[in-house]
Parts: C-alpha cells; structure tokens; sequence
C-alpha cells in the first residue's frame, strides 16, 4: 500500500490509509501511522497495518514548497517485517497527479531543516529512502543496532550529517548519488566488521574532516563514482591530517573513479588490499598510500601539498604495481614519486610522470626493488630495475650519499659546524619540505632535523636511541636536493656515554594482573607491580627510563629494592629516574597505582661516574629564626684553569655613571672575581675577547639616564666581535625591572640579566658558546638571557622578566637542573624565537612542578596575573625537547656530583645527623646553590657533601650558627 504525507498538512481528522494526496496525512504524523495496529491485535506480536513492499511518500504541492522540521522525532523505524526485495521505501519529492510523486533529481524535496540529534532511529532491516534533501541538522539516520539492507538514494545534504552508527555494523548497504554541501565532518564512516556496503556517485564539499573512513575488519566494500572537495583542510587552526578515502584493514576492497582534493594527509590511504582504477589526487598533501599488495590502473596525482613533509604521489608497505598512471608534480619537496617500504618490489608498467627536479621518481624506506618497465619520467623513457636500500633515492641516477664523520650521541642534540654538509646551503628542499631551512623535521626513525642556511643543522635524537648499549650503533638518514641534484646524509648514532649497558632486558619483567607482549606491558586498573632480579651495587645510581602509551589512568613509579623513585609518572610519554641502589637489593619493580594503560621501553641502566666528587664551600646567614645556606660548588674545570687573564677585575665596579666596566679588546682575556654592581645600566660590557669568566658578580639594578632602555649585567658581544668563549657563574643579578609585555618600545623594555650576542650568518655564528652556572638571576624586562650562541646553563634559578629563558639565530640551550619562577608579567618560559635555536631540558622546575614532557610544558598555566592562562612553552614547541637520559655537559658547566647530603649537629659536632634541604638529592640539586630553611633556637653546625654515584666527597667546611 502508498501512504502519502503532505509537509504542509499541520491536522487531520483521524488518520487515513492516504492514498490520494487529497486524503494524505500530514508528515508530524510518520512515526504514529508506520506502528499503527489493528485494534484486535494488542499484545506482545501486534499485527501492524504496514505490509512488505509498502512505500512512504512525502511531499509537498510544487505551489507550496517550503522548509519544514521535524517536530514530532523521532521517528522511530524499527519494523522487522521488511525482507530483501520487498522494502519500506520512504519517498521524498513533490507532488505529482494524485497518488504519484516526483523523485527525480530535478525536482528534489522541500528541504528538511533543523531537524534533532535523533531524527530517524534506524533499527529494522530492508529500509530505502530516495531524494530527502536535509540541512543545518546532525544526521538524517542514527542506528540503535546492527543493520541490513538499508539504502539510501539521491540524498542532498548541506551542513548535515548522513548516518550516525554508533559503531553498529552496517551489512548489504546500498548508498547512491549522494551529494553533500557545507560537509564539516566525515561524510560516512563505516564501523568496524560492516560488510557489502557499496557506494556510487556521490559529490562531498566542504571543510575539515569531511571524508569517507571504513573501519577495520570491513569485506566487499564498494566506492564507486564520486569526488571529496576539501575546501578548507583546517590544518591551520588544529594540525591533525585528514584523509580523503580511509579503508583500514579488512578483505580486499574495489575503489574506483574517485577523486579526493585539498587534504591535509593522503587522499587515499588504504590498509588493506584493494583493486583501484581512475583514482585522482590533487592538491593533498600525500597522494595514495598502500599498505598491503596491491594493484593501480590509471591513476593520476596531481600537485601535492606537502604539509606534513613527507609526500609522495604514490606510497607501497608491500608489494604493488602501478599500471599505466601517472602524477604531475610541480615542487621538489616530498619524498618521492613512489615510495617503497622494507622488502617490497613494485612495478612499474607504463604511465607518464611528470616531476619538477631534483624531486625523486623512487625512494626507499627500506631496502626495496622498483621495476621500470615503458615508463616515462619528465619525457625520458625508462626500463630498468632499481634496488635500493633504506633512505636512497633515485632520478635516473641514485643520489650522492655522505656519510657523517660526527657521531651522534643518544643523550644529547648535536650541532653540525658551519658549512659541514656539502651544498646543504643550496638546498631547494630538506626531508619533503617546503621551506628548507625554517622547518623542523621530524625523521622516520622519530628522531628530529632542525636544517639552517649555513650548511649544516641540528639533529635531535630526542626519545628515539635510548635502547642502546655500549657496543651498539644506529644509522640515520635524510634526504636534501638543491636545484639539480639529490643528496642523501647519514649519521651514526651511538649510545649515551652516562650509562651502563641495560642490566635487566625490557621484556624481562612479569607481574600479577599485567598482560605481556614482549616488552610492552598492558594494565587494566592494577595496583600489582611488574618485577625483574638483578643483583644491584649497593651505593651506586641507576637511571631507568619508561614509556607510558595509551594511558587512561593511575601512574606508575620505580622501585629498587626499598629505594622508590621520587616522583610517580601519570603523563603520556617517556620519564626517567636516578635511585641509589641500597644494601641487598636483588630486584627492581615498576610499582602501579590504579593504572591502565601500557608500559613500554624499560632501561635500567647504571650510572657511570668515576671523577672524585667536587668539595663545597658552605657560608650561611641568619636573620631571627631563617638560615640562608649558600653551598658553593666549583664546576670541573674553570676558564682561569685554561688561560690566562689579561684583564682582571675584582671590587666594586664603577667605571662611570652608566658602567661598572666597559672594554673593547678582543683579543684580550678576561677574569672577574667577587665584583659588586649597583645601579649602574651596565656590570660588564664589552666588544668581543677570546673568553670572559665571571664568578661571582653581585649585580642589583636601579638605573635611571641615558639609555636606560638596554640594561644587562653582563653583555660580552654586540655585533661582533664576539667572546669566543664565556663562564657566568655563582652571579646574583637583580635588574629590579617589570616584565616589557612585549613592548621593546617601554621605558626599560629590552633589558635582560645576561645577554649572549652571536653572528646571525657566516662561520662565527657556529664557533662560540656560553656556559651559565650557579646563577640566580631575576627582574628582566625582556629575557633572563637572551642566547645567540651554543649555550648550556646548570644549577641556576631564573625568575621574572618577559621571555625567560630565550634562543634566537643559531643559538641553542641544554638547560639543567635549573628552577624558573614566573611571575606577573612572565609571557614564556622557554621562548626560542627562530626556527632553529632548540632548547634541551633536564631535570628542571617550573613553578616547582617537574618539567615532564614538551605537551605538559604547552599545558601548565600560571593562572595568575597578566598572561595567566600562559604556558612555559606557547612557541615552535618542537624545538623544545625535555630529555630522558642523563646529558653530557660541558666541564665548564658541570660539577663532580651527582646529589647532595647535609647534616646538622647541636652539640659542638660530637654526633650529626641528617638536615632536610629541599631540592639536593636525586635526580640532581634544582635551582642554585642557595637554600632558606628555619631552626629553632640554639646553636648549630652545618656541613655537606657531594655525592657523584657511589662515589663520597668530602666534607665540607662545617659553619656555627646561633639561632
């Protein structure tokens, strides 16, 4: 039987089988007269007046076409009395004769507006619907189960969804001439296990996410006849890739005439196997991705986009072959045309590919073989095969590999020196990317490149070579080209020299209520530790690293024998310990609190430390009941030990009303030792010198005159000539300064504790550095330090200012066991203000909160005053790397310790015991040598000692203190 029902229609006198549109029922009124029921037929199998085969038609008079909603949803489809062949069809269109309705395309439905979350509840099989036209809504369908059958024909959709799943299967689908408008999510998602769903002829436009996903485990999928317009790929406001066309793993899939546009990743991305033909790219930022064997026929890549800095046109995990398609390519950047994985061989038959050089026609991820066979490149015909291994590329020739003479150690960031890598200068494109020299790139290996225009670069090894042991060795690559050429450069990387060979194996652990898969781990909810034997050496420092994946909740912590790590760990991501073993320890534990998630990358590892621990100088002050401890700690090595000084400076410096010491000898050394600087716009100021060590300055700001903008404690280099080479330490510096807010225009706005001048460009911007120790540095206007120069900074204390701890030009900072404090007007922490001064963290504090991870940094507000919802790291955050193994400093910024102990006695010395000092053990002392702690009445003695592994200092000097 047809029922009709007018949109127009607001009341009816009792319902009518409506089969004449003068006699229809109105629309509000689908979901009563679909379960109406005979009235003798109450009970739990009510005998419904619908029937098999039974058609639905809403329409409206082609005189009365307007929008309408639906106000009485939801409609609630969930008759089993459809079979195949025999459907409900529910018919949208306008009115035609007396019982027939128009459904073609050309006279579609009024249209369906703001209709709610849950317009139709889809649950009964063998359901069709032709030509609904629905806009500004969530979805025209929302399934409440499994379902079969359903199709859905000549559907236009502006600004709404098509099928909300919830994750229900999806069997026999039958999608036809489909056309969505102002698309802003995926335009069919087809949940995991769906099977014979078929799709042809379908038009999507519109911005974000808006493509078509089949989830895993799918069979006889079909997509047929369509094309996906990305009009705005959102990259910009929210950097997440989106895939045109995804078909994850399942049965072997049938694609064909598809054409994707305008994605921030692949246009199509197919896991598993698929037949394709007449698949068009253009305009993504990758082509077409394969990742199990498969076979293309008459494809065509077009133009990509490169954003994510690894494109490719055509992309094979396995075994392939490409038929007679083609790409036209107008950028070098890429990896290449077709890219092959490990072990792979695809073949090449035929098809015309058009690349602007040096972009590579192949290029391997592996070791892998490419058969040419009447394949044209840029109008050169090719035969041949090419096998090459990982990282090589090929464009008729093979590229020029180089082989770096400087290892890379896993702990730390290594800076190539100037013009380092042959014609890196000219490079047109670095690794797939764009713009060479102002990217920063992440590596398939996980590690990271930070290119610059002066033949050299950066490389990060961040988290990824923490797995080796002395012994070992990694090779990493990437891929440059200048205008004509391409080149290939690998490093050899080698292990931390801080550590030891791993002591237990990371698949060696067991524990109650953890799920093991070699060395992954899987929790749900468990507070049972994972345990392994090994016999520790009492006294001596184990480092052990993790890594958290897919955590939901709790944390986990590390544990020898009864020493426990000093923190728990609840973040995403990898975190390191050091645990002094004690007596008798036999095993180690990473102990859990309720968590869920995997535990993956567990290193135990020794600490190696064979130097005799450094001697501090204890002084102290005391006002009332507060004890100020000051504990001085000479790095290694000082620049006096190295050279010496020509220029020696001591006392109170003054030089005149602006400086307390300004030279211009660049040739010179300098030494200046226990200097006091009061008011004055300048402590030290000079034009360049060979080294410069500043130990001890006592800087307290205050300076109003002439150019009373620039103010600095010390300033070695403006333009050059520049200090070679710089010791800061044990320095107290108070600008006495409010934070610039970013105006370098204010009274006082470009002033900054210590200012570390370097060449923007030329070989000099490579050479020299600075090291900062045992500083305590406060009140800035703009940075703390503002570092142009290779620098690392220890045991200092940073607080106030604008930008913190900032890098810019060719400088770069490892900073360790340093504390920031933020105040007010405190904008970043660390602030690197180009696209290649990098920022490396150890052990360091913000606010007294642990710096844990790069995204922790970006998510850690100060909820106070000006900039208050600010974070440490709001800028290029992936030059700013949180390590997790121990790092090599230099001996001119280190000391011979690895923590400290102090004890205190009241009784002239006879016995001691344990003083807490905050901040002094394991992992390393935070923050400067200086500590304010309260005693209560009495006389003391006060000493300490540095501790370097096993290895104990001596003594130091013991204070008396009358409280």
């Amino acid at each position: 039987m047809d029922r009709l029902f007018d949109v127009n229609l607001l009341a009816y006198d009792g319902w009518t089988d409506g089969e004449e549109w003068s006699d229809s029922n109105p629309v509000q009124d689908i979901n009563e007269v679909y379960h109406r029921i005979y009235n003798d037929s109450e009970g739990e199998n009510p005998n419904y007046r619908i029937e098999r085969g039974d058609n639905f038609y809403i329409g409206a008079h082609p005189s009365e076409v307007r929008d309408w909603v639906p106000r009485t949803a939801p409609w609630n489809f969930d008759i089993d009395e459809a079979t195949e062949g025999a459907w409900f069809s529910f018919y949208f269109g306008l009115q035609v004769g007396e019982s027939e309705i128009d459904t073609s395309l050309d006279n579609h439905s009024p249209w369906i507006i703001n209709a709610p979350a849950e317009f139709i509840l889809l649950s009964a099989d063998y359901h069709r619907f032709y030509s609904v036209k629905l806009k500004d809504s969530q979805n025209f369908l929302t399934l409440t189960k499994d379902n079969r059958g359903t199709e859905i024909h000549g559907a236009i959709l502006s600004n709404a969804g098509l099928i909300d799943t919830r994750g229900y299967r999806m069997f026999d689908w039958v999608l036809r001439s489909l056309t969505f408008i102002k698309t802003l999510l995926k335009a069919l998602d087809i949940p995991i296990g769906s099977s014979n769903v078929s799709m042809q002829g379908f038009d999507i436009t519109g911005s974000g996410d808006i493509g078509i996903a089949v989830r895993a485990g799918h069979s006889e999928i079909e997509i047929v006849g369509g094309k996906i317009i990305n009009e705005n790929n959102l990259f910009a406001e929210n950097p997440t890739p989106f895939i045109g066309v995804h078909l994850e793993q399942g049965s072997k899939a049938v694609v064909r005439y598809v054409e994707t546009q305008g994605f921030s990743d692949e246009g199509f991305r197919f896991e598993c196997p698929v037949d394709v033909k007449g698949l068009t790219s253009s305009y993504d930022c990758k082509g077409i991705h394969f990742s199990e064997t498969s076979t293309a026929r008459d494809c065509m890549v077009s133009w990509t986009r490169r954003i994510q800095g690894d494109g490719f046109a055509y992309e094979f995990k396995k075994d392939g072959e490409l038929n007679n398609c083609g790409c036209n390519l107008d950028e070098t950047s890429g990896l290449g045309v077709v890219v092959g994985y490990e072990g792979s061989t695809i073949t090449i038959n035929g098809g015309d590919y058009k690349a602007l050089a040096p972009l590579p026609f192949v290029y391997a991820r592996g070791n892998c073989t490419f058969i040419l066979n009447n394949v044209t490149v840029n109008g050169n015909l090719y035969n041949e095969t090419v096998v090459l291994s990982e990282g090589e590329s090929w464009r008729g020739v093979k590229a020029t590999v180089t082989d770096d003479v400087l290892p890379v150690y896993a702990n730390k960031t290594l800076s190539l020196p100037y013009m380092h890598i042959p014609q890196m200068d000219n490079a047109v494109s670095v690794q797939g990317t764009e713009n060479a020299f102002s990217s920063q790139i992440d590596l398939p290996s996980g590690a990271r490149i930070v290119p610059t225009g002066d033949g050299s670069l950066r490389y990060m090894p961040l988290d990824n070579w923490l797995h080796l042991d002395p012994g070992e060795e990694a090779i990493d690559y990437f891929r440059y080209s200048t205008e004509n050429f391409i080149y290939m450069h690998r490093f050899k990387i080698l292990p931390s020299p801080e550590v030891g060979a791993k002591v237990v194996q990371p698949e060696g652990f067991t524990g109650s209520g953890w799920t093991k898969s070699g060395g992954n781990y899987y929790a749900n909810s468990t507070s049972n530790p994972l345990s392994a034997s090994y016999t520790f050496e009492e006294g001596e420092v184990y480092q052990i690293s993790l890594k958290l994946v897919d955590i939901e909740s709790g944390s986990v912590t590390p544990k020898i024998g009864s020493a426990v790590g000093q923190y728990s760990h609840n973040l995403e991501g990898t975190e390191v310990w050091l645990i002094r073993a004690p007596a008798n320890a036999t095993q180690v534990q990473i102990t859990a609190s309720g968590y869920k998630g995997n535990v993956q990358n567990i290193y135990v590892r020794k600490l190696l430390r064979t130097e005799t621990p450094a001697v501090p100088e204890l002084s102290v002050t005391v006002n009332g009941n507060d004890v100020n401890l000051m504990f001085d700690v000479l790095p290694v090595t000082r620049l006096k030990d190295l050279y010496t000084a020509d220029i020696y400076l001591s006392g109170v410096l003054e030089q005149n009303e602006r400086d307390g010491h300004r030279s211009n000898n660049p040739t010179a050394h300098y030494l200046a030792e226990n200097v006091t600087v009061r008011n004055r716009r300048n402590g030290i100021n000079l034009r360049g010198a060979e080294s410069l060590e500043v130990y001890k300055m006592d800087f307290i700001g205050g300076y109003e005159g002439e150019q009373e903008t620039w103010q600095t404690a010390v300033t070695g280099d403006l333009y050059g000539p520049f200090v070679k080479e710089q010791q800061l330490h044990f320095c107290d510096v108070d600008l006495l300064l409010d934070s610039n807010f970013g105006n370098y225009n204010s009274r006082f706005g470009n002033s900054d504790c210590f200012v570390v001048n370097g060449a923007y460009s030329g070989e000099e911007a490579f050479k020299y550095s600075v090291n900062i120790y045992g500083c305590d540095l406060k009140n800035s206007s703009d940075a703390v330090t503002d570092l142009k120069k290779r620098s690392e900074v220890n045991h200092s204390r940073y607080e106030g200012a604008c930008k913190m701890l900032r890098t810019h030009s060719k400088g770069s900072a490892t900073v360790a066991n340093t504390e920031f404090v933020r105040t007010s007007g405190v904008r970043e922490v660390f602030s690197p203000s180009h696209s290649s001064p990098y920022i490396e963290i150890w052990n360091c504090a913000v606010d007294g909160v642990r710096c844990v991870s790069t995204d922790q940094l970006q998510n850690q507000p100060k909820e106070f005053g000006t900039y208050s919802t600010y974070s440490p790291v709001r800028i290029r955050p992936k030059l700013v790397h949180v390590l997790k193994t121990y790092p090599t400093m230099k001996d001119l910024c280190r000391a011979a310790m690895t923590d400290m102990e102090f004890e205190v006695s009241n009784n002239g010395g006879s016995s001691w015991s344990p003083l807490s000092v905050p901040n002094v053990g394991l992992p390393g002392v935070v923050g400067c040598f200086k500590r304010a702690l309260s005693f209560t009445s009495g006389t003391y003695q006060i000493r300490c000692r540095c501790l370097n592994g096993a290895l104990i200092g001596a003594w130091s000097n013991t204070i008396s203190i009358t409280v």
